[in-house]
């Protein structure tokens, strides 16, 4: 028991001097090739703790190699903009000018309900609420707001996302799927082009897909108001 302790601390201390050396960047702020850095000398480190039957040298060297890859990369990576981009990837726009980019979007494997997490986390409700936003190499979003929106008087909720209906939602709205499709045909869209349609009190936001977004205050006109429905 006693070579077991003495075995996990030499390792313990070799990590701790090992990850002070990488940085003092959180987990969340870590770069894709340091985050896998992170779980390799994780997984190495584990053997020769836990198996005293392994010399304690075949957990120390891989780590100590791993450490030097890390070192080797981080140095590539600020002498090279095409190795950095190469490693860590680029920041990608994924709210623009025109509102949603569903086509970024789906480069980053993310869909309207991940984004919409973000800028919510980022303590925007509506998308008009935010310029630009976007997603950094290390899966953080960055958001620059719109200062001339209002702010939603309620929390907007998604009746269509990336043209499919949520139930859950229009029973809240007390809105129909008739009632949307009709509103939708008034403005010569069709469901599958929309990737985000949200309602707000009396103001309905549509993002189509390739197109600017718009808005409309349903109270201002009493025949979309009477298509998309009254809200609860």
């Amino acid at each position: 028991m006693l070579v077991v302790i003495i075995r996990t601390f030499i390792i313990f201390l070799f990590l701790l001097l090992g990850l002070r050396l990488m940085g003092k960047r959180q987990i969340g702020e870590l770069q894709p090739f340091e985050f896998v850095i992170t779980l390799a000398v994780a997984e190495l480190a584990c053997t020769p703790m836990q198996d005293i039957s392994t010399p304690i040298l075949y957990g120390i060297i891989p780590v100590l190699v791993i450490f030097c890859v890390h070192f080797l990369l981080t140095a590539l990576s600020s002498k090279s903009i095409f190795f950095r981009k190469f490693m860590n990837g680029k920041p990608v726009i994924v709210i623009n000018e025109n509102g949603i980019d569903s086509e970024s979007l789906r480069k980053l494997n993310m869909n309207v309900n991940d984004l919409m997490e973000s800028i919510r986390n980022a303590e925007y409700f509506s998308v008009e609420q935010v310029s630009y936003a976007i997603i950094e190499t290390n899966g953080k979003i960055s958001i620059l707001p719109n200062t001339e929106a209002e702010e939603p008087k309620s929390i907007p909720l998604s009746l269509i996302v990336e043209g499919k209906f949520i139930g859950a939602n229009m029973g809240i709205s007390n809105t129909s799927r008739e009632d949307i499709e009709s509103y939708l045909r008034t403005k010569n869209l069709r469901l599958k082009d929309i990737v985000l349609l949200t309602t707000e009190s009396d103001k309905v936001f549509v993002q189509p897909k390739g197109a600017k977004y718009f808005t409309e205050v349903l109270g201002a006109q009493k025949e979309s108001a009477e298509a998309i429905g009254a809200e609860a």
